[in-house]
């Protein structure tokens, strides 16, 4: 339930209690129960970074300009440090691993749930952007408009990749009809990133993973849907088309703007951060605090906007380059795992393969929002993921049922 909470932030402050309690009973069953092994050959590695990585976030209050906000973030981090290394005990088990993308799968579905209600009825819920305005654009559980188009672009292969694996055709049917429906609303959120790189994913699927009868499912819905829609939802439609062309078409035009643009803001946001990691020393500014430096003059440079908009670069500005070099290297190694075992295990090839992307669309997931500091259940999937990506877990019988 704590797991799931993370998923749907509707009330951080009864989510942070809850999580707290949940983390204190974990804590006092380890203890109890002698048979707990809280760290192993498995997860002591990522573990072993993120304690570092809390330590030293505390650590930063030192120097840290804004002291209040060092103290915030050192709790955000701490929290990520306990939920994945009681989410990798818990993915120990075998059975834990086999539900895992089917958890992720169902996200996805309530996820759209939730955003075409939002669209058809122009409400939205407490804690959206635009709780109490109308407008159609969906938020979901979240903040804003990136946010769900950050974790839609995330989740994607488990929509894609999982009925290939079960080889189920009316589940191979909801999935397609998932993917034009999220594509849909990232188009109609202006996450052009988002369109970008998940339509890069399905088209990898529509190729190399999709069987001819697949394919031709896939395209004979995508005219039934077109059609159905031209007749029944002509203004939808056209708003849509209208919203793809202008958010792709004005990609090539961004450099002749003199409008401050999302990629063109994004861009210049890397040498500032840049910049400020240097003034530091490389040692960082201290947790949370490149908003501060940004503010000083800076935001002139970037639209206004102080956030860094990557995950990389706040971490490499905040804390400094040790961290980053530290997150880049188990990014990396786990990429590295999850291709080996690809190779080594062809008869779950498609299982491994789901994994590997979920992993690649991190990196533009983590353009996608100002900040993903403040969500945790990206820790909730790497925990997953370096359990299943490990040597230890590549035996091939392991999964026969998956």
């Amino acid at each position: 339930m704590s797991f799931l909470l993370e998923y749907f932030p509707v009330a951080m402050s009864m989510n942070n209690k809850y999580f707290l309690f949940i983390t204190c009973v974990c804590v006092l069953y380890a203890i109890i129960n002698k048979d707990v092994i809280v760290f192993n050959r498995v997860n002591f590695l990522p573990a072993l970074f993120l304690l570092t990585w809390t330590s030293y976030s505390f650590l930063s209050y030192n120097w840290s300009f804004i002291k209040p906000v060092s103290v915030v973030h050192s709790i955000l981090i701490s929290k990520k440090t306990m939920l994945f290394i009681i989410v990798s005990i818990f993915c120990r088990d075998l059975t834990v691993k086999k539900c895992a993308p089917w958890f992720w799968f169902f996200i996805v579905i309530t996820y759209i749930v939730v955003a075409l209600w939002e669209m058809i009825t122009w409400q939205h819920l407490p804690q959206s952007l635009f709780y109490n305005k109308s407008t159609f654009v969906p938020t979901g559980p979240f903040y804003g408009p990136n946010h769900l188009a950050a974790v839609f672009n995330l989740l994607i292969p488990f929509i894609l990749f999982l009925p290939e694996i079960k080889k189920s055709k009316l589940l191979g049917l909801i999935s397609l009809l998932c993917y034009f429906i999220i594509l849909s609303i990232v188009i109609i959120e202006g996450a052009r990133i988002a369109i970008i790189a998940s339509s890069f994913v399905f088209l990898f699927a529509f190729i190399f993973l999709y069987s001819s009868r697949m394919r031709t499912m896939v395209l004979l819905l995508m005219v039934l849907l077109i059609l159905g829609l031209i007749i029944f939802a002509q203004p939808f439609v056209t708003f849509t088309k209208d919203k793809f062309t202008e958010e792709i078409g004005s990609i090539g035009q961004e450099s002749k703007s003199f409008t401050m643009s999302s990629i063109k803001i994004r861009t210049r946001l890397i040498p500032q951060n840049l910049e400020i990691l240097a003034e530091s020393g490389y040692k960082g500014v201290g947790a949370g605090n490149v908003e501060h430096y940004m503010l000083a003059g800076r935001i002139y440079k970037t639209g206004g906007i102080s956030n860094s908009h990557n995950f990389f670069m706040e971490l490499l500005t905040n804390y400094g380059l040790l961290f980053f070099l530290g997150f880049a290297y188990l990014y990396v190694m786990w990429l590295y795992r999850l291709m080996k075992a690809i190779k080594m295990n062809p008869a779950n090839k498609y299982y491994y393969e789901m994994y590997f992307f979920v992993l690649l669309m991190f990196l533009p997931t983590s353009i996608l929002p100002s900040s993903i500091i403040w969500e945790h259940h990206y820790w909730i999937l790497f925990a997953v993921i370096n359990e299943i990506s490990h040597p230890d877990n590549w035996m091939p019988r392991q999964y026969e049922q998956i």
